[in-house]
């Protein structure tokens, strides 16, 4: 799948960021080893900690303990600020509960946010992953570039 975003992508000239937290770097990884990747991926950013996704992405320590950093709201928060810092296209944000713990005690291990931003569209989906934690980051990453398989190329 990751082939068909990046062939949809260089094929339209658009950009894309991502900001990861529960793949530690794995989509950013991904499309990296694609030769020519330069032309499509602009950066990353992994906000594994709280500190980072205040720090660096400028996300409200408030909003973070609002709504936890596995959450819809936070996660659209991380696609926004990561668009904005990369001027891309498209960015993706990812963030969820890998295990053995929790952050946040609304959040399960397993749970697992996905959002997409486009220009002028946003998609935010969560999953859950019932797996090893080796397998929630390969089950994760698979399911990104799957999701925007659907919500943008399939169109």
């Amino acid at each position: 799948m990751i082939y068909k975003v990046y062939d949809y992508l260089e094929s339209n000239k658009k950009t894309i960021s991502f900001a990861e937290s529960c793949t530690g770097g794995s989509l950013s990884s991904s499309i990296s080893k694609i030769p020519g990747a330069s032309k499509i991926f602009i950066g990353s950013i992994v906000s594994y900690t709280k500190y980072s996704k205040k720090n660096i992405l400028q996300i409200k320590e408030s909003e973070i303990n609002k709504y936890s950093s596995v959450s819809q709201e936070i996660t659209i928060k991380m696609a926004e600020s990561v668009k904005e810092k990369f001027n891309t296209d498209y960015s993706i944000a990812i963030t969820g509960n890998a295990g053995p713990t929790v952050d946040f005690k609304d959040t399960k291990i397993g749970d697992c946010f996905i959002a997409i931003l486009s220009n002028n569209e946003i998609f935010c989906q969560k999953f859950h992953f019932n797996c090893s934690r080796e397998d929630f980051i390969k089950a994760a990453t698979n399911s990104t570039f799957q999701l925007f398989f659907d919500k943008i190329i399939k169109q």
